[in-house]
């Protein structure tokens, strides 16, 4: 990932890149203070509606198959399993699975 600013804190107006995200889940998880699972999970629960971040400019999403984060752009949502990114919908597909894809 690159580093550029990704989510808004709505409550102090502080602006953070995914590594950042990652740092400081990586953090709260070491010392407890997270029952997210995965990186995907943490980001999923400070963006919802009750969280205290907001993306800033794309919206981003955890591919459902490998569980990291991708900006939407780079997903494709496949009818059933939901978002996925390029590298799983060939891991998938090489297994001899049907994927049906939104366009």
């Amino acid at each position: 990932m690159d580093e550029e600013k990704i989510l808004r804190d709505t409550e102090t107006g502080e602006e953070f890149t995914y590594e950042e995200i990652e740092a400081e889940y990586e953090r709260l998880k070491r010392d407890g203070e997270t029952e997210a699972e995965t990186i995907g999970d943490y980001i999923e629960n400070i963006t919802d509606p009750n969280g205290t971040c907001e993306w800033i400019d794309e919206i981003w999403h955890k591919c459902e198959w490998c569980g990291e984060i991708f900006p939407e752009s780079d997903l494709r949502e496949e009818k059933d399993l939901g978002y996925l990114c390029e590298h799983c919908i060939l891991a998938i597909s090489s297994r001899g699975e049907d994927l049906y894809l939104k366009y």
